[in-house]
Order: C-alpha cells, then structure tokens, then sequence
C-alpha cells in the first residue's frame, strides 16, 4: 500500500474528528503527488485538495468543530 493510500481520511459518519496532525500530512502528501506528476486532471485535482485543505485551516470555526483539540 502506497503512503498516499494510507492517508486517505473515510469518516465512519458526520461527527468524525481528525487529528490536525493528519490533516496536515494529508495536505503535504497531496502537494508532493501533484508535483510529481505530470500536468493533467490528476494533478489539478490533487492541487485543489491541497488548496481546500489549506483554507480550511484558516478557518478556525472548521478547526474546532472537525479536528481533536481544536484550533489551539
């Protein structure tokens, strides 16, 4: 199993939480694939995922209801 399928995130139902911690793995992991492969659909999409995560983070709102720990 690649490390990019270990960090895909499934929540079990709507109240799942995450560690920021892996939220920010993941948005690294999806940073380092799009540049890894070459232009295309894949990789816009890959790079869109990075982007939404990264304005989710500024948004402390988000931060505290979906995360353990909160926007600390």
């Amino acid at each position: 199993m690649s490390s990019l399928q270990q960090l895909q995130l499934r929540p079990i139902n709507d109240n799942t939480r995450y560690a920021q911690g892996q939220l920010v793995q993941l948005r690294r992991q999806m940073l380092r694939f799009a540049r890894s492969t070459s232009p295309g659909a894949l990789r816009n999409e890959r790079r869109q995922i990075a982007r939404s995560l990264r304005s989710l983070f500024r948004n402390k709102e988000w931060l505290n209801t979906h995360t353990i720990g909160g926007s600390e």
